[in-house]
């Protein structure tokens, strides 16, 4: 049986940069908190900065929010990203390909997504502990105690309706770029061959 006030304990005492990954190997749970002074516009975090709760299979994944090639598969760049639209002039733009199921969802264009990567990386830390078993269920209890305010599952989320808000018009956007005659991803100068693929491998 798990102990989740000591994982609980370990998670928010926990604080890494983007640099600086934790030894552990193997399946846990990750927390993502505002570093320093940072805010997000239009919502209240958690007092200890926390503002996302996560499963991870492999510590890997903690890395993979700083580091992965696109928004498409990661709710916490999704979310940030749809709040930090403005301020770092994001440009949203389908998942996948226009005869892909992945258009139903959004991703940015590279360029927008470096930039969502270098402010993730200076604005925010995160806490990872290992979890060897029932590592989704001990996640869902951890939010439901916490209440993270990215998070939109598995808590009453008062701030969900604004987030949801926000990310609706990041679909909207990628929708409407579908919707441009003659216009597929490949059409996109951030996905000419050569385009930097931020940090994978770092």
């Amino acid at each position: 049986m798990t102990d989740l006030p000591k994982v609980k304990d370990h998670l928010l005492s926990s604080r890494f940069g983007a640099d600086d990954l934790p030894p552990e190997d193997g399946t846990g749970v990750y927390a993502f908190f505002l570093a320093g002074s940072t805010v997000l516009a239009g919502m209240r975090a958690e007092p200890r900065g926390l503002i996302y709760v996560g499963a991870a299979e492999s510590s890997a994944d903690v890395r993979d929010q700083f580091a992965c090639a696109d928004s498409g598969f990661s709710t916490l760049r999704r979310s940030l990203g749809a709040l930090l639209k403005e301020q770092l002039r994001l440009r949203a733009i389908p998942r996948g390909l226009p005869q892909s199921k992945a258009t139903r969802n959004y991703r940015f264009c590279d360029n927008s997504e470096l930039r969502l990567a270098l402010w993730m990386r200076a604005n925010l830390r995160y806490g990872f502990i290992l979890v060897p078993r029932e590592v989704k269920s001990v996640a869902r209890a951890l939010i439901a105690d916490l209440g993270p305010p990215l998070n939109l599952i598995h808590w009453p989320n008062p701030q969900g309706p604004y987030l949801r808000a926000l990310r609706a018009i990041c679909r909207d956007e990628a929708h409407r770029f579908l919707g441009s005659p003659g216009n597929d991803r490949a059409a996109l100068p951030e996905f000419e061959a050569g385009t930097p693929r931020l940090f994978r491998g770092d």
